[in-house]
């Protein structure tokens, strides 16, 4: 019963001094709302990149060709075609636990349909590719190992595609223009969204692999087998490892390297690409938070401080109460209540403050949000706790006042 007095006497002390308390609650609010804003944009930013690494595919090793030395400097990778479809084929033969190993060729071209054009990577492909990137159709099917081995000229397109060349008429059994060559679409896929890089995976064009080389892309007179990439798939995350050591064993013979002589390839592991990617932005969020957690802090100095002056100016209060029995723990326990309401309030208030922000500002610049129920209880925990740790000084403090030097002194 005292304790709803204690509240109620909290209460009535936050009304009488409103200004005072909006000052006090101030730091409050801006610590709480910076929290949630951070922690959103951060739970927005890890699904984000969970549904990226979702999106490439399971158990991943993308093999790219070495980089060219030019006058003593070393170009990007894939300027020398040192892969090629045999490379592929025999990875699949060689390499225990590679499900699949797919070779890949792309370029950007422009595809044309009517008098719409459209700027889009074109990929000549094998069936398998779909299968390890785990691609799905919306529509139609996919070519097969025949249709690649015939070089047939046909094609499956990629939602913005689709909607750039044909507008909303249905593509199926459509024809496709690039350069001198028209490709039959035959299917449409689901979409897949942005990998990690940032490029939409959707915006694509695949042809069979032997149609590109004959009629879109071409043939590297040096190298008519090359390829610009080899996509493996193994059997699980824990044979990745091993895979990627005898992937490079396998190309190493094939490629008569020897010695201590460079790899003329390479080898990445696409989901521990994403996963660091993954890491860096944790370890940024975590830096970020931590200033705001300091934002938190400085706004519990300033209620400290307040409850100090709010202490200084109520020592008559004080005085009358202890003259009329109060004892030090109520007074302390009145003003450790009045310290928890004024961080309370402060956090329900950056609750507001930092739900509205983060829907206003992270989406105006395109940047995705998650929130979940345990965050609302964690910022009114912790505001209520920075109440308690910062209200315990000026709690003690008029805890310890004597009534007979208060009363004297009034």
């Amino acid at each position: 019963m005292r304790t709803f007095s204690y509240i109620y006497l909290a209460f009535q002390s936050v009304r009488v001094h409103i200004l005072r308390s909006i000052l006090a609650v101030t730091g409050i609010v801006i610590g709480i709302a910076a929290v949630l804003v951070v922690v959103a944009v951060a739970e927005g930013a890890r699904a984000e990149i969970s549904r990226q690494i979702n999106s490439l595919g399971s158990n991943l090793l993308l093999v790219q060709p070495g980089a060219q030395l030019a006058q003593g400097v070393r170009q990007q990778a894939g300027t020398i075609l040192s892969l090629t479809t045999a490379d592929a084929t025999a990875v699949a033969r060689e390499v225990p636990n590679v499900v699949v190993a797919a070779p890949f060729v792309g370029e950007q071209k422009t595809t044309i349909s009517g008098d719409r054009n459209w700027s889009t990577l074109v990929a000549g492909v094998t069936p398998v590719f779909f299968e390890a990137r785990g691609w799905r159709l919306a529509e139609g099917q996919l070519f097969n190992d025949d249709q690649v081995a015939s070089a047939a000229k046909i094609a499956v397109i990629g939602r913005p595609v689709a909607r750039e060349l044909f507008r909303g008429d249905d593509p199926l059994g459509r024809f496709v223009r690039i350069e001198r060559s028209s490709y039959l679409v035959i299917g449409t896929l689901a979409e897949k969204g942005q990998d990690f890089t940032g490029r939409d995976q959707d915006d694509v064009m695949f042809i069979p692999l032997s149609s590109a080389r004959i009629f879109t892309i071409g043939r590297n007179q040096a190298n008519p087998d090359a390829v610009h990439s080899i996509l493996v798939e193994t059997e699980s995350a824990q044979s990745m490892s091993a895979a990627e050591t005898a992937i490079a064993r396998v190309l190493r013979q094939r490629h008569k390297i020897v010695g201590r002589k460079a790899d003329d390839f390479r080898i990445q592991n696409l989901i521990q690409v994403a996963q660091t990617r993954d890491r860096a932005y944790r370890q940024f969020t975590l830096l970020v938070s931590t200033l705001a957690g300091i934002s938190l802090l400085v706004g519990g100095i300033g209620v400290m401080n307040i409850m100090l002056v709010s202490v200084a100016e109520r020592i008559n209060e004080i005085g009358i109460r202890l003259a009329f029995g109060a004892r030090p723990r109520d007074i302390r326990r009145q003003f450790l209540l009045e310290a928890v309401l004024l961080c309370t309030i402060g956090g329900l208030l950056g609750l507001v403050v930092g739900y509205a922000s983060a829907r206003v500002v992270p989406s105006a610049l395109g940047w995705p949000i998650e929130f979940n129920d345990a965050m609302a209880l964690i910022a009114i925990t912790c505001s209520s706790l920075v109440g308690t740790v910062f209200g315990l000084l000026p709690a003690e403090r008029a805890a310890r006042l004597d009534p007979a030097v208060v009363l004297r002194s009034a």
